[in-house]
């Protein structure tokens, strides 16, 4: 008997075993999303601080700009 064995309720069976080692990978999922979030707002900020024939040469309006800015940082397609 191995110390996870005695860890486990009485009633999971062996199928079940994998939740122990997906929680730090769905905790590394999770930063992951936190960090893409933090650099979409970062983007997202200096695309506020473009000129007018910057957003001309990226091919984006200024109104398409504000919109853009005005998003919240978890708010992104993944």
């Amino acid at each position: 008997m191995s110390t996870i064995d005695t860890m486990r309720p009485s009633c999971q069976s062996d199928e079940g075993a994998g939740e122990y080692s997906s929680a730090p990978s769905a905790l590394m999922a999770m930063l992951n999303r936190v960090a893409f979030a933090l650099v979409k707002r970062r983007t997202r900020a200096h695309l506020s601080e473009l000129t007018d024939e910057q957003l001309r040469d990226i091919g984006v309006t200024k109104s398409q700009a504000r919109q853009e800015v005005a998003r919240s940082f978890w708010d992104y397609e993944a």
